[in-house]
């Protein structure tokens, strides 16, 4: 039975137990990179579709703002898209009004019709009433969204995913 130490015997002995051995950091940081490969693919996949979901809900919010700008001047409002460079511009040929974006690297645009069109033009009239039309919006991995015009009510009806070779559930469509 041990009654009192003499000097700093205890003290020194608790500091030589306190801390990592090199062997364990090694484990740890072998562990974590695991991880970390496991889990970097599923996340630029998943960069990659919020990107072109994000980029997709641009152009329907542009061609809205189009459409309310047209009824609200009473006047014909053009939203074009050119695919080679990737704006997108609104602009009102009688005034002038003219306002744009890019789209992000990796996203394309198809129109349903041509498969390279130069440009995509959507006329927006003071009444509101458009042509019923998609627009197809695709990154390099596949995947696609379509935004789609609604002629009764004249406006990007919804965005729906599509994936290629595989069906999505209905829960990956939204009505605006």
């Amino acid at each position: 039975m041990r009654i009192s130490s003499v000097g700093n015997e205890g003290r020194h002995r608790r500091w030589q137990e306190a801390g990592v051995t090199l062997l364990e950091l090694v484990i740890v940081l072998a562990i974590l990179s695991l991880a970390v490969s496991l889990v970097a693919p599923r996340f630029g996949n998943w960069s990659d579709e919020w990107t072109l979901r994000s980029a997709a809900e641009q152009v329907a919010q542009t061609v809205r703002y189009a459409r309310t700008r047209a009824l609200f001047e009473q006047s014909y409002y053009v939203v074009e898209i050119e695919p080679g460079t990737r704006l997108v511009r609104v602009f009102n040929p009688a005034s002038g009004f003219a306002r744009g974006f890019t789209l992000p690297r990796g996203v394309k645009v198809d129109d349903g019709e041509d498969p390279s069109p130069p440009v995509v033009r959507l006329l927006l009239p003071p009444s509101g009433v458009v042509e019923e039309r998609n627009l197809w919006l695709s990154n390099r991995r596949g995947s696609k969204f379509r935004v789609h015009m609604d002629f009764l009510l004249g406006a990007p009806r919804g965005l729906s995913n599509v994936i290629v070779g595989r069906a999505r559930p209905e829960s990956a469509s939204w009505k605006f």
